[in-house]
């Protein structure tokens, strides 16, 4: 057996030898890449399932796959329910995050309320998510672009949110407005904007199997609401980044 630091396993034949000795720990170890940041926001809570109800969970996954047509007793798919449910942990570790906990700086602006710096945009962030109404992933693109007041955030925090509300149960329209409420909330901006496009599996593997469509939503707040200019240089920079 490969001794790759995970828990060891013991046969157990009505769960095609998939039984834990040890918890289930579903979180990650943090990686500390920024010295400003004192703890890891986005795995505030790690999730953990003991033996006995990973167990169940397994047994549930095997007896699924085998009503669907799936054989288990074959060296590759003997361990797929295990796999199966660490790959859908894992999918939607977001759920361990708190993005409010987010580090905040001082911009240079110091006009007083009416001062205004140049909008932030971030992107192509790819992100990966699962829909809510079949458990299937959609997958994309997100753009984040802000106008700064007195506040900002790290450039790679706006990829890590945007990720945080991605790797959960989800639809790409409340994604869409938890990451613009979020930041609204934490940096108090002028202005926020966010732009998702995605593929939807559950309309390509499913349903009406249509191959090519995408999903676009667009979100505006404060300044981006009421200055066209600005959402027009906010779309331009997405349209340019596609290239």
């Amino acid at each position: 057996m490969r001794d790759n630091g995970e828990p060891t396993w013991t046969g157990d034949p009505p769960y095609r030898g998939l039984q834990k000795q040890s918890p289930v720990d579903l979180g990650r170890p943090a990686v500390f890449d920024d010295p400003e940041e004192p703890f890891p926001w986005d795995h505030v809570s790690p999730r953990s399932i003991d033996p006995e109800r990973w167990s169940a969970y397994q047994g549930y996954m095997a007896e699924i796959f085998e009503a669907l047509g799936m054989n288990l007793d074959t060296p590759g798919t003997h361990r797929t329910p295990e796999r199966f449910l660490r790959a859908l942990l894992d999918s939607t570790s977001g759920y361990e995050g708190d993005a409010n906990l987010l580090t905040a700086f001082p911009t240079e602006c110091r006009g007083g309320p009416d001062c205004t710096l140049s909008q932030v945009i971030e992107g192509p962030i790819q992100f990966y998510a699962l829909c809510e109404h079949h458990a299937l992933p959609f997958f994309g693109v997100a753009h984040v672009g802000y106008v700064p007041h007195e506040l900002i955030i790290g450039i790679s925090k706006l990829t890590r949110l945007v990720r945080l509300f991605a790797r959960r149960f989800t639809v790409q329209e409340r994604m869409g407005v938890e990451i613009i409420d979020t930041l609204l909330s934490l940096l108090e901006p002028h202005g926020v904007a966010v732009h998702l496009s995605a593929t939807h599996l559950c309309t390509q593997m499913r349903g009406v199997r249509e191959d090519q469509s995408k999903t676009w939503t667009s979100f505006w707040r404060g300044s981006y609401e009421g200055e066209p200019a600005m959402r027009e240089e906010f779309l331009r920079t997405v349209q340019s980044s596609r290239r």
